[in-house]
């Protein structure tokens, strides 16, 4: 019996005790004890990603990608409108039913706090060809990247 797996499906505030909508948003997230976040920090809001796409939507038109340089398994995403500065998001893959991680260097999922469902939350995943910053289709307890924010 896995408690986690088992209260994913009854919760959407489970990383974001304010959140009661599966539309994804800028709203500060409130942090639960459920967060998998270090003390300090919170999962970041599900529109958190947009700015890694020039629409702010899902692509797989390299042109659109608001990313420095060459796919290194992973992207330089710009982070700034002025795109002066840059993050480093890897290719971290994930790990899904077992403990051995599945795609490193090849694919990189990374949650939000915002839930699609109380089955499913948001999530940005990429790949050398494709960017998708609102990708929605995904239990909530399968082991994707987090990319803390501070509190």
């Amino acid at each position: 019996f896995n408690a986690g797996y088992e209260m994913d499906y009854k919760y959407y505030n489970l990383w974001d005790a304010n959140n009661r909508t599966g539309f994804p948003n800028d709203n500060s997230v409130v942090k639960t004890i459920y967060d998998p976040c270090p003390a300090g920090y919170k999962m970041p809001p599900s529109n958190a990603f947009t700015g890694f796409t020039k629409t702010g939507q899902n692509t797989n038109n390299s042109s659109e990608f608001n990313v420095q340089g060459p796919w290194n398994k992973g992207w330089n995403f710009y982070c700034n409108s002025s795109r002066t500065e840059t993050v480093f998001f890897p290719a971290s893959g994930f790990r899904h039913y077992v403990v051995v991680p599945h795609h490193m260097g090849s694919l990189a999922y990374y949650w939000t706090a915002g839930p699609y469902s109380p089955y499913y939350g948001w999530y940005l995943i990429f790949y050398s060809g494709n960017v998708y910053p609102l990708n929605d289709y995904s239990n909530r307890s399968i082991g994707f990247g987090v990319r803390a924010a501070q509190e």
